[in-house]
C-alpha cells in the first residue's frame, strides 16, 4: 500500500503535471482563432484487404501511417510520425502535448507493438516488446502506459497491462471474455471494452462497457451491458460530459460502423445516436477543444468508385457532419486527434497489498435484486455458492458461504481470478446467477449492494451482519494463477 506521504506527493505531482502542460504544450492553440495541429492515421486510399491473424492488420493494412498535419490542412502540409514502420495506428498525444503514443510494426511479419515519438521529429521509439504484440495505447496521469495485450487475437484473449518508466508490465484485468480498447476517464477509471457473459460463451451476447483503476482493482459495469447484443469499440470521454463509441453488427472493425454516446451522470440509461442525422459510416469519434468533436467518416465515392475517409470538426449540437476538415485524394484518414496539451486525469491511490494472494468479498443484502420471473417476486437466497473460471474452461466451485438474516454474505477468496455467484435457495436451488465476471486484486476488498440490483444506487447506511460472522476462507488457487505477471 501506498504510504501517505508518497501517495500526497503522488498527487502533487499529478496536479504539477497538469498545470505544467496547459501552460507548456509545445503544438497547443498559439493565438485566439488559430487552428491546433492535427495526428492523423491514414491508409492506402487503394490498399487490398489480405487475410490476417489478428483484427489490426485488417483494419490498418501494410502502409498505414500516422501524420502530423498542420493548418491550413491540406496534403501538402503533413509530416510522417511513423517513418520506418510498416503500418502505425491508435495515436494518443501526452498530456504535455510533446509525444505522441501509438501502435505500430516494424515488418510484415512483426508483431504490433508501442511505439512514441516526439511531434517535432517523427523518429519512433518502441516501448514494449510483448510476445504476440501490444495493441491500443491509454497514458496514465504519471505517464505510465497501458495497453491491450496480445494483439494477435489467435493465441488468447487481450487483457490490459501497465507499464512504467522501467519498461516492466503488470496485468490489470484477468476478465474471461478479455478486455480491450483502454482509454481514460477524466476521473481517473480506465473505461475498456469487455464480452458480455452469457450462458452460450458469448455467441451473440457482444460487448459492453466497464470501467477499473489503475491498480485493476473495482471493475465495474459502466454501460450498454444490458442493451440488444452489439459490438462496441474505442469508447472515448468527450469534454461535455458524454462517451462516445463505435457499433458495429458483427465485431468487424473494419465493417461500417456507427457512433453512440451515453452520459457520464446516467451511462446505463442515456443511449442515443451521437449524429442521428449523419447516414455515414464513421471509424473514430474523439474530443476537440471545450465542447466539440474530431470525426472520421466516409465520404461519398469520388470518380474512380473508391469510397474515401476524411476528418471533420463537428459542433455539439450538431446532428450531420458539414463538410470535411482535412481530406487527402491519395489516403484515408481514419482517426484524428489534436496536437494539444491537456489536463491530465485524476490521480488514484493504490490499496492493493502486493503480498497478499487473497481479496475479500462483501455482499450487503444478496436479495435486493431486479431479478424476477412472470412479475413473481425473486426466490430468497440463504446460500451462495462461489465459482470461478476454471483454465480449460467451465467453472470451477471455489465453495459456498451462508447468507445472514439481513441478507449479507462475506468471504475471503483468491486474487486476479474471475469470479462467479450462484445464490441458492433453501433446497439447494439456484434461484440467481452471476458468472465469472469480476475479480479482486491483492489485499482488496470488494463489496456490492445486492444480486442484480438496481444501477446508480446508495446502499442503506447500517452495519451488515456478514462483518460480525467468522469469515469464511475460500481461497484455494486455481492452477493457473499468473497474478500480476506481465504477458
Amino acid at each position: 500500500m501506498i504510504g501517505w506521504r508518497q501517495g500526497r506527493r503522488l498527487i502533487c505531482e499529478t496536479a504539477v503535471a497538469g498545470t505544467v502542460g496547459m501552460l507548456t504544450g509545445a503544438f497547443g492553440l498559439p493565438a485566439h482563432g488559430t487552428e491546433p495541429a492535427l495526428v492523423l492515421t491514414q491508409t492506402p486510399r487503394m490498399a487490398a484487404v489480405a487475410p490476417s491473424k489478428n483484427p489490426l492488420d485488417s483494419r490498418y493494412p501494410p502502409g498505414s501511417r500516422l501524420v502530423l498535419a498542420k493548418p491550413p490542412f491540406a496534403a501538402a502540409h503533413t509530416r510522417i510520425l511513423s517513418e520506418g514502420l510498416t503500418a502505425a495506428a491508435s495515436p494518443v498525444v501526452s498530456y504535455d502535448g510533446r509525444m505522441v503514443v501509438f501502435a505500430g510494426k516494424a515488418g510484415p511479419d512483426r508483431d504490433w507493438q508501442i511505439y512514441e515519438s516526439t511531434l517535432d521529429s517523427g523518429r519512433p521509439r518502441a516501448l514494449t516488446s510483448v510476445p504476440g504484440g501490444a495493441m491500443q495505447p491509454a497514458l496514465l496521469p504519471h505517464g505510465s502506459l497501458v495497453f491491450a495485450a496480445p494483439a494477435d487475437a489467435a493465441s488468447r484473449v487481450p487483457q490490459l497491462y501497465v507499464q512504467g518508466q522501467g519498461g516492466k508490465s503488470r496485468q490489470l484485468t484477468f476478465a474471461p471474455t478479455g478486455a480491450a480498447d483502454p482509454s481514460m476517464l477524466l476521473d481517473g477509471r480506465i473505461l475498456f471494452v469487455s464480452g458480455r457473459p452469457s450462458e452460450t460463451r458469448g455467441v451473440g451476447a457482444g460487448t459492453a462497457l466497464y470501467t477499473v483503476n489503475n491498480d485493476g482493482t473495482e471493475v465495474m459495469a459502466f454501460a450498454c451491458q444490458h442493451d440488444p447484443p452489439a459490438f462496441l469499440w474505442s469508447p472515448k470521454q468527450l469534454n461535455d460530459g458524454r462517451v462516445a463509441f463505435l457499433v458495429s453488427a458483427d465485431g468487424n472493425h473494419a465493417a461500417p460502423t456507427t457512433a453512440d454516446c451515453v452520459r457520464m451522470a446516467r451511462p446505463f440509461v442515456s443511449r442515443s445516436p451521437l449524429l442521428p442525422e449523419a447516414p455515414v459510416h464513421i471509424r473514430s469519434v474523439r474530443p476537440s477543444g471545450e465542447s466539440n468533436l474530431l470525426v472520421c467518416a466516409e465520404v461519398p465515392p469520388a470518380a474512380d468508385g473508391q469510397g474515401a475517409w476524411a476528418c471533420f470538426r463537428v459542433v455539439r449540437t450538431a446532428r450531420s457532419l458539414g463538410s470535411p476538415l482535412f481530406v487527402d485524394p491519395g489516403w484515408n484518414t481514419i482517426e484524428a486527434v489534436e496536437a494539444v496539451s491537456s489536463s491530465p486525469p485524476l490521480g488514484r491511490i493504490s490499496t492493493m497489498e502486493p503480498a497478499k494472494r487473497t481479496g475479500q468479498i462483501l455482499c450487503l443484502d444478496v436479495n435486493d435484486t431486479t431479478f424476477r420471473k412472470e412479475d413473481r417476486p425473486a426466490a430468497k437466497a440463504t446460500r451462495v455458492r462461489l465459482t470461478a473460471a476454471a483454465p480449460a474452461g467451465g467453472l470451477r466451485v471455489l465453495g459456498e458461504v451462508d447468507v445472514q438474516a439481513d441478507g449479507s454474505f462475506m468471504a475471503e477468496v483468491p486474487a486476479d481470478v474471475p469470479l462467479g455467484f450462484e445464490a441458492l435457495d433453501q433446497q439447494g436451488k439456484i434461484v440467481r446467477r452471476e458468472l465469472p465476471t469480476l475479480w479482486v486484486r491483492s489485499g482488496e476488498n470488494r463489496s456490492c449492494v445486492g444480486c442484480h440490483a438496481a444501477h446508480n444506487r446508495a446502499p442503506h447506511n447500517h452495519r451488515p451482519l456478514a462483518v460480525r460472522a467468522p469469515l469464511p476462507r475460500l481461497c484455494s488457487p486455481p492452477e493457473n494463477a499468473l497474478a500480476g505477471k506481465a504477458p
